[in-house]
C-alpha cells in the first residue's frame, strides 16, 4: 500500500486535528487528494513562483511518528506564494515539466485551495498516512 497524502485547509489547529485519524475528507474539510503524486508542496511552489526554496518558512509538524498518520501545517509564505500563481504560469510550468492533464488539474486545485485559505485567513495542512 502506498502513502496517502492530502492537502487541506482548516480554521484552527484544533479543526485540523479532526483529520488525523481518517483524513480531511472524512472530517468534512476541503482538501486535494495528492496520494502517489505530491508530498513536497514547498518544492512545487518554489518552482512555480521562481523563488528559491530557502525563501519559504518551514512546515511545522503537529503530529508525526513512524507508526501513524502525520499532520503538518504549511508555512504561510508558501501558501501565499502558491495562491499568487496565475493560470498562465501554471500552464507554462505544465509545459516545462511535461505534466499530464491529471497533474495540471491537481496543481490548479492546490492553487485554488491556497487561495481559499488566504481569502478565509485559514491555514493549509498536509495529512499523510502509510
Amino acid at each position: 500500500m502506498g502513502v496517502l497524502v492530502d492537502y487541506f485547509t482548516a480554521d484552527s489547529e484544533r479543526s485540523a486535528r479532526r483529520a488525523l485519524s481518517a483524513g480531511p475528507g472524512a472530517a468534512g474539510l476541503p482538501y486535494v487528494d495528492c496520494k502517489g503524486w505530491l508530498d513536497e508542496l514547498d518544492t512545487l511552489v518554489a518552482e512555480l513562483s521562481g523563488r528559491d526554496l530557502s525563501e519559504f518558512g518551514d512546515t511545522r509538524t503537529i503530529v508525526g511518528d513512524d507508526e501513524g498518520p502525520a499532520l503538518e501545517r504549511m508555512a504561510s509564505d508558501t501558501v501565499e506564494a502558491l495562491a499568487a500563481v496565475d493560470d498562465a504560469r501554471l500552464r507554462e510550468y505544465a509545459d516545462e515539466e511535461l505534466l499530464d492533464e491529471f497533474e495540471v488539474e491537481r496543481v490548479m486545485e492546490l492553487r485554488d485551495l491556497a487561495r481559499t485559505a488566504v481569502r478565509l485567513n485559514q491555514e493549509m495542512y498536509l495529512w499523510m498516512s502509510l
